[in-house]
């Protein structure tokens, strides 16, 4: 997988996140970045979008890219998709 794909899906489901509250996404980056392994990194992810898309008050048209969950991340791997979402996502923020 490329990371430039992940970074572009992570700005993506990033702008449509602030443009509903910049709040939301900033709990977001704010809950991901500190998980260190890719089991916790990613559910918490999923987590977090699927409250997004669920709760009424919310209710944003976002998913989980599936790539994602089928690609085995380890070692360097999973170092570089973490910084392509946060990335994605920080950059929504300040909309670059």
């Amino acid at each position: 997988m490329d990371y430039s794909e992940i970074w572009s899906w992570a700005y993506a489901i990033g702008l449509k996140i602030s443009s509903k509250d910049d709040r939301l996404l900033r709990a977001l980056i704010f809950d991901i970045r500190g998980e260190e392994t890719p089991g916790r990194f990613l559910e918490k992810l999923s987590t977090k979008i699927t409250e997004y898309r669920t709760n009424r008050n919310i209710a944003l048209d976002i998913s989980l890219k599936p790539e994602l969950v089928k690609e085995k991340w380890h070692g360097d791997k999973f170092y570089y998709m973490k910084a392509a979402v946060l990335a994605g996502l920080a950059n929504a923020l300040v909309k670059v």
